[in-house]
Parts: C-alpha cells; structure tokens; sequence
C-alpha cells in the first residue's frame, strides 16, 4: 500500500469516529432541551392557578426565596 492510501484510510476512520461521537452529543443535548420545555411547559400551565390562590402564590415565592406576608 502506498502512503497516500494509508493516509486515506487514517482519515476516513478518524472521520467515522468522530462522526461517531457527535451523533450521541447530539442525543443527549436534544434530551437535555426536551426536559427543559417540559419544565417550562408546566411552570407556565401552573400560574393561572396559582395566581388564583393566596396559599399557593406564597408557596411558590417563599420557594423562590421571597416573603409576601
């Protein structure tokens, strides 16, 4: 074989590899994001109630760390 095939071949590899690696990077980052607009999703479904009682409202800024009262 010939330097230049080898050559060849060494790149090839390393270019699977590393395409290898990212294709689970990039699962991970889209789960990651899909759990963060589930949270957001639920915080914001939460709020109208919420806001329709006092208890709660105090519940949730005295988690936040505010004290109305």
């Amino acid at each position: 074989m010939k330097q230049k095939e080898v050559n060849q071949q060494t790149a090839h590899q390393a270019y699977d590899d590393q395409a290898m690696l990212g294709a689970g990077t990039d699962h991970a980052d889209r789960s990651v994001w899909l759990i963060w607009m589930g949270l957001v999703l639920a915080a914001v479904a939460v709020l109208p109630f919420a806001l329709r009682n006092a208890d709660v409202l105090r519940q949730i800024a005295a988690m936040c760390g505010f004290d109305l009262g």
